[in-house]
């Protein structure tokens, strides 16, 4: 059997295929996010992209934007695991035990065989869209696999019962597998069980990129009716638990998402509506909630207890340039990092309490995954003037914007500032403008 290592390797075809996915992106301004990850998504075994978690009430009316958009995804060598929920679970709300009789849903055959024409039309419908995919029911789980009969059942108690095979086996037939919730027991019965729990339990297996999942809300929303748009758990979480921003359901929503990432803390969590399929895939945010567990910041008062071989290679893979070799020789004011050397911020002392951005870089594999907001905080938590400058084609200089109350362009360098008077800016500019380049 041929190892997964073949499936990383890019046919033209499928080269092609990400150039028109950036294309696409850059037609509505996102071409640099939407690089990015196709780029991310080259190196990682296709089984590995994503998990789609799909409610029924959205499959039944957006089924042929899904299949437009799975088989688009199909045509560029990336295989996301669809899992299909029957019954219209939100992750984190309450469901009725799925095994035995309910008004609601019916006796357990006609739930199997609701959820087999579910599964059979959306196969069909990409093939008709001139992708390729395939179902996969009850063959990923074996037959000792745990029921779950409660909305508390713990997801992991599922993940040793999971067989990847049948999975593997359709992406190297380049075919993108679609799974049906379904187990059958010592005495050969099929039983429905929740797709949310197998969906997390699948994401624990797996550690894919993105857990998508896709409902009728588009996301979580707060009690207002307005979308939550970005929740950073690190930051955010305790936030919200104790405003009274979130109901009972969004609460449960985002209370699961604690217990999924705790489990695999470098997943991106995302819910949205059937239409943003591809801004999910291909955008760092989406168009609906996105739920990341965040990064845990530290800060240093010098370079002598840290790793500066770590933040060497950080700076110049985050710059794509190379640092000067006596840069750590300069005592810094405050160093803000990272804890894995993801991410950092230098500040320098600059004049009385006027203080100079040295550095903020963020290495490329971890841009776009919500770790220069934390280390930004941390900085304007302690500075309250600051300047700072960039070269006049670095990508995030729109964002710079956005942070600083003020900005000139001097010729080389753009200058950025917070909290300075117009005086002092004068007096600075020229001097901040003539600091030595250390990334050359």
């Amino acid at each position: 059997m041929p190892s997964d290592s073949h499936l990383n390797k890019a046919p033209a075809e499928r080269a092609r295929g990400y150039d028109q996915v950036i294309d696409f992106f850059n037609n509505i301004g996102l071409s640099r996010e939407a690089s990015m990850y196709v780029k991310m998504f080259r190196n990682v075994v296709p089984w590995q992209f994503a998990v789609v978690l799909i409610s029924a009430e959205s499959l039944k009316r957006s089924s042929r934007t899904v299949a437009l958009d799975l088989s688009y995804i199909c045509g560029l060598g990336l295989y996301p695991v669809i899992v299909l929920d029957n019954f219209q679970g939100v992750l984190g709300n309450p469901v009725e035990p799925q095994e035995g009789p309910s008004e609601k849903k019916g006796k357990p055959g006609e739930q199997i065989r609701k959820l087999t024409r579910t599964n059979n039309r959306l196969v069909n419908a990409v093939t008709a869209a001139e992708g390729r995919a395939t179902s996969i029911y009850n063959e990923i789980f074996s037959l000792k696999t745990p029921v779950p009969q409660e909305p508390d059942f713990d997801f992991r108690l599922l993940v040793d019962h999971i067989d990847l095979a049948p999975i593997k086996s359709t992406v190297r037939n380049q075919h993108i597998p679609v799974i049906s919730p379904l187990v059958m027991d010592s005495d050969g019965r099929l039983t429905v069980i929740n797709a949310e729990k197998v969906s997390k339990a699948l994401c624990k297996r797996i550690a894919p990129q993105k857990f998508i999942v896709i409902n009728e809300q588009g996301g979580i929303l707060d009690r207002n009716g307005e979308l939550v748009r970005n929740i950073i758990l690190s930051t955010d979480y305790r936030t919200l638990l104790d405003s009274d921003l979130l109901d009972q359901s969004a609460r449960q929503q985002l209370e699961a998402a604690v217990r999924l990432l705790r489990e695999v803390p470098n997943l991106t969590l995302q819910f949205a509506s059937a239409g943003n399929l591809l801004y999910e895939l291909f955008t760092v945010k989406g168009q609906g909630t996105y739920i990341r567990a965040g990064h845990e910041i530290r800060q240093a008062g010098s370079f002598d207890k840290l790793d500066t071989g770590a933040l060497r290679e950080l700076m110049e893979d985050g710059f794509g340039r190379k640092l000067v070799e006596d840069y750590f020789q300069d005592k810094p004011h405050k160093v803000f990092y990272e804890r894995d050397y993801h991410g950092v911020i230098v500040v320098k002392p600059l004049e009385g309490d006027i203080f100079y951005l040295d550095k903020f870089v963020v290495g490329r594999e971890w841009q776009g995954e919500g770790m220069g907001a934390p280390l930004w905080r941390e900085l304007t938590k302690y500075y309250s003037k600051i300047i700072w400058r960039a070269s006049p084609n670095n990508a995030i200089n729109r964002w710079y914007q956005e942070q600083a109350e003020g900005f000139q362009r001097t010729g080389q360098w753009d200058v950025y500032w917070i909290g300075l008077s117009p005086s002092e800016v004068a007096r600075l500019i020229d001097r901040v403008t003539g600091i030595r380049k250390t990334v050359i």
